[in-house]
């Protein structure tokens, strides 16, 4: 049975945005009060590193917009991908990933009419 991801239960139904932590960093980036600096408002989620990405499942994420982060061990481009896709597939409007390896990204997910 699919489970969320570790502290996405702790996010308000009212968040539009949605902080997405990945990498070696992504617990400490997640509890982390401070951080990232102008959002540190938002609550947080993670995919721990190397983490079975469908294990997990991505509900809280429809209809809002995603921000990818990955700090620390970086996890391999092809799982950001597919982490997107997963995102996606829930419903997630956008991705956005900030990660230092990559350059800025939106992925803009399916709107239907």
């Amino acid at each position: 049975m699919k489970r969320l991801p570790p502290y996405a239960k702790n996010i308000p139904a009212d968040q539009d945005c949605i902080i997405f932590c990945t990498g070696s960093d992504a617990w400490y980036r997640a509890k982390s009060k401070t951080w990232p600096s102008g959002l540190h408002e938002y609550r947080k989620t993670l995919l721990p590193l190397n983490d079975d990405i469908n294990a997990y499942k991505f509900s809280f994420a429809a209809g809002r917009d995603v921000i990818l982060f990955s700090n620390g061990v970086l996890e391999t481009y092809d799982r950001l991908i597919e982490l997107s896709r997963a995102l996606l597939a829930y419903k997630a409007l956008t991705i956005t990933w900030c990660i230092p390896a990559y350059s800025t990204t939106t992925i803009i997910g399916r709107v239907s009419a």
